[in-house]
């Protein structure tokens, strides 16, 4: 159902937008780790500072996005997704989240764990009435930061 970890690793955003409408990121923190990587608003396609090559992390908003930007990511993840599902429908496909995170009133994060061959962290965020709009996805593990000498 879902993306190798290999084809996973070579995604870029600018196979999707436009190098005009791409921020380059470096330094950036998330999960504990740097990053460096390319974004657009709350769409953001990060590697790892140590590993720069490969993609690990991807975040997709989909409320900001053209929908057939959008849908071409999602397919290109290999998500059986589309913008505005509800709750039900999401847990219809992937089951019982293994978290449920609120950080806003009208809208809840629902963290999976899919994939078995290649497996990843997807988080889907549903607005009350917009439905998903917004997920993030991530190989699992990932690895570890190489420590600095001292």
């Amino acid at each position: 159902m879902t993306i190798s970890h290999d084809a996973f690793g070579r995604l870029r955003l600018a196979q999707f937008l436009t190098v005009e409408d791409l921020e380059e990121l470096r330094g950036w923190e998330y999960l504990g780790r740097r990053w460096v990587g390319e974004a657009s608003g709350f769409t953001e396609w990060l590697r790892l500072e140590s590993a720069p090559g490969v993609t690990r992390s991807v975040a997709i908003d989909l409320a900001a996005l053209p929908k057939s930007t959008a849908q071409r990511m999602i397919d290109a993840l290999g998500l059986p997704l589309r913008a505005g599902l509800d709750q039900q429908d999401i847990t219809g496909v992937f089951g019982r989240p293994t978290d449920t995170e609120r950080f806003v009133r009208d809208r809840v994060t629902l963290v999976f764990h899919v994939g078995a061959a290649d497996p990843y962290e997807l988080s889907c965020t549903v607005h009350e009435e917009h439905g998903l709009i917004h997920l993030t996805m991530h190989p699992t593990p990932l690895p570890q930061e190489p420590t600095a000498a001292h």
